[in-house]
């Protein structure tokens, strides 16, 4: 499954914990955890990013998000996770929705 996160960071957490943190996770290989296939995760000078991972389950999805908050309290102010579908897949469905609702 693919999954999308829109997430920010928590500004009053200091750059240096930050960074400590990011470095325990990866070069632990704590994350990504099993089942998870990260494909990008992009982020802005702002303080906000997207991260796009392939997984296994909404559990490990779940897991992957969990780490960077358990290993710092506070490290994101805020995150926004949901199942994905590229645009390609997408235009077809609300296309089908649409001629759907017309026939009623």
């Amino acid at each position: 499954m693919l999954f999308m996160t829109y997430w920010e960071l928590n500004e009053n957490m200091a750059e240096p914990e930050r960074v400590q943190i990011a470095q325990k996770l990866t070069s632990s290989g704590l994350f990504p955890p099993a089942g998870v296939n990260v494909l990008r995760w992009d982020g802005s000078p702002d303080g906000w990013g997207i991260l796009i991972m392939e997984a296994d389950s909404a559990e490990a999805a779940y897991r992957a998000l969990d780490l960077w908050r358990a290993s710092g309290a506070g490290f994101f102010k805020s995150t926004k996770t949901s199942p994905a579908l590229p645009i390609d897949q997408i235009i077809p469905i609300a296309a089908d929705v649409q001629k759907t609702l017309a026939s009623r």
